[in-house]
């Protein structure tokens, strides 16, 4: 019998190829977005019956916080980057792009729906294309759609108080979204073991828009002859940070040259990106994740006599802060840098347009304390504010501090029930970080401490819970802290097929010759004494 190698049909192939080639020049002659078409239909195809689903969840995760977020006027509306047309076409509604009026949801949500039910259907088809993944605790994923439950309450209780339906929609889209992203992750994510590829993803992004705002900043901005308040966007503070923190955890939990010296660099490059980009809270943001690792990393004895120096050191500290704190630059430009965060942009004794609404918002919250006004519609004004409606005129519907507005919008039951997730996503973290011994679940169950901590700093300073920025990076941190959880131990293994029952002996036929082992009989039982 003689070996016949399995050879590809290339006739197949190449009518394919012509298929396609001969479908795209015939969709050019009708529009350009016609031509695409041929060739998107074969890829969906493939991807459908071919390609695990963690690599299609993976460049979704990559354009998403890659291309220019267009929500936020990337570059301060002055200079669509490359990558602008993407952004547009990712996270513009539909009815704008294709004229139709009824499609008033952006591609990012058809994709990641998509992907789900991708993900879902495999699953239930017991596919052997995704491999199982690892199961999440029940207590996370019962909070994660409590966040969503609370959200429809509050849509629920603001239309029926009257509220305006149409604007209410996109004051919690983002945030109702993240349950689903939770969702696609988990199916994604096989285990802790997918964590690196995943972090290399939103590395890839962070690199990109470094490159970007460096790019803008130094090259296009002086040719312009402009002021830009940011070179990216807002919501990249939540990128960089996680970069930053898989820069200096990976190095502090596995302390290597190799680590230093990527580790180095990469912080090189996003600092850069981080420093043209002027966005305050992105500073206060790593220091605040400096801080929470400091905590939770073990208390050997140079870190103790570290924290007895530096408690020594307050009072000097306390010195340095009131001589400094009139001061400009020098030796005191970090008092400054801390003062302009606390004095706000109207200086000391003025209140600045922050001040005024967060005073409104709470003044909402209030009037309403444990149910909130729901959503759709605006936050009081008992303190006028500037009129901004020519450039934004939905923004009594979106205050820049979502926590507040989460307050005002939901009282303290709704309020609790949008981000208890987020108790229990640092919980499983910390518990799987003091329970592992391998140095990436370690370093990740501090970076996804951190991540969490970058995102409350976003939503309250800079309307985070609208971003689908901070949104995807939330969201991969609580699937891998679910599943960080249960790898290590933090967390019982739930009831699932990944861990069947033990086999059971098998039953002799009958008339079958039985042979004991003596080992595997039961002791007798001691004589009682009397």
């Amino acid at each position: 019998m003689t070996y016949a190698p399995d050879r590809p049909s290339y006739l197949r192939f190449v009518a394919l190829l012509g298929f396609l080639v001969l479908a795209t020049v015939g969709g050019a002659l009708l529009h350009p977005v016609v031509a695409l078409a041929p060739v998107l239909l074969v890829a969906v195809v493939w991807l459908v019956l071919k390609v695990p689903i963690r690599y299609p969840v993976m460049i979704v995760t990559y354009l998403v916080l890659a291309v220019d977020y267009v929500p936020e006027r990337p570059q301060s509306g002055f200079w669509p980057s490359p990558l602008h047309p993407l952004g547009e076409l990712l996270f513009a509604q539909l009815s704008y792009i294709t004229k139709i009026g009824a499609l008033r949801f952006p591609l990012v949500d058809v994709l990641i729906v998509g992907l789900l039910g991708l993900a879902m259907y495999r699953r239930v088809t017991k596919s052997k294309i995704d491999p199982p993944a690892l199961p999440m605790p029940r207590p996370l994923i019962a909070v994660v759609a409590l966040s969503l439950i609370a959200i429809l309450f509050m849509e629920v209780r603001g239309v029926m108080r009257g509220g305006d339906f149409k604007n209410s929609l996109w004051q919690w889209h983002q945030a109702a979204m993240m349950p689903f992203i939770v969702a696609m992750f988990h199916y994604a994510m096989r285990g802790p073991e997918d964590w690196p590829i995943f972090a290399r993803t939103v590395i890839a992004a962070g690199l990109t828009k470094a490159a970007i705002s460096v790019y803008f900043g130094a090259i296009v901005v002086p040719s312009m002859g402009v002021f830009v308040e940011y070179t990216t966007c807002h919501s990249d503070s939540m990128t960089f940070n996680f970069c930053l923190l898989v820069a200096t955890m990976r190095f502090l939990e596995k302390p290597k040259g190799a680590h230093a010296l990527r580790g180095l660099l990469l912080m090189f490059c996003i600092f850069m990106g981080m420093v043209y980009n002027d966005r305050r809270l992105a500073y206060v943001s790593f220091v605040g994740c400096l801080a929470a690792g400091y905590l939770i990393t073990p208390w050997p004895a140079f870190k103790r006599t570290f924290t007895r120096g530096l408690v020594l050191l307050a009072p000097l500290l306390l010195v340095y802060f009131a001589v400094g704190w009139n001061a400009r630059g020098g030796a005191f430009a970090p008092v400054h840098k801390v003062r302009s965060l606390i004095d706000g942009e109207g200086g000391e004794g003025n209140l600045d347009y922050r001040d005024i609404e967060n005073l409104d918002v709470i003044a909402t919250w209030t009037q309403f304390p444990l149910l909130g006004t729901g959503y759709g519609h605006e936050f009081l004004e008992p303190i006028p504010l500037p009129n901004i409606a020519f450039v934004f005129p939905q923004y009594r519907y979106h205050p820049h501090n979502s926590l507040l507005g989460l307050f005002a919008f939901g009282g303290m039951v709704g309020y609790t029930g949008v981000w208890m997730y987020l108790v229990v996503t640092i919980f499983l973290a910390v518990r799987a970080y003091h329970r592992s011994h391998i140095a990436e679940h370690r370093a990740a169950g501090l970076i996804i401490v951190g991540s969490v901590i970058c995102y409350i700093n976003q939503v309250f300073g800079d309307m985070g819970i609208i971003s689908y920025i901070c949104t995807f990076v939330v969201s991969l941190c609580v699937v891998t802290s679910g599943k960080l959880a249960v790898a290590t131990g933090a967390w019982p293994m739930p009831h699932t097929t990944l861990v069947p029952p033990a086999p059971a002996a098998p039953v002799p036929p009958p008339g079958a010759i039985i042979h004991t082992n003596p080992e595997d009989t039961q002791a007798p039982a001691l004589a009682k004494h009397g």
